[in-house]
């Protein structure tokens, strides 16, 4: 583990999986896994934001789909 912010790393123990996660500094996850019999990836994201009221929730909803659009099109997905 790297901890950008102090330049500090130290050792993790983790269950051994074919997964690799990114954790982006707004909390946004990124997991990306072999397919399994084919060669390919599959792509994993998970978003986040605060929601104000209830009633901002269909344009929450968007720019979190939107955040997710982004990520994809990053990574040519």
């Amino acid at each position: 583990e790297t901890d950008v912010n102090t330049n500090t790393t130290k050792a993790i123990e983790l269950p051994t999986s074919d997964v690799l996660q990114l954790i982006t500094e707004d909390g946004s996850t990124i997991s990306a896994r072999p397919y399994g019999t084919e060669p390919k990836s599959k792509f994993y994201c998970s978003v986040n934001g605060k929601l104000a009221s209830k009633e901002a929730y269909g344009d929450t909803d968007k720019q979190l789909e939107a955040k997710i659009d982004a990520i994809m099109q990053d990574l040519g997905v």
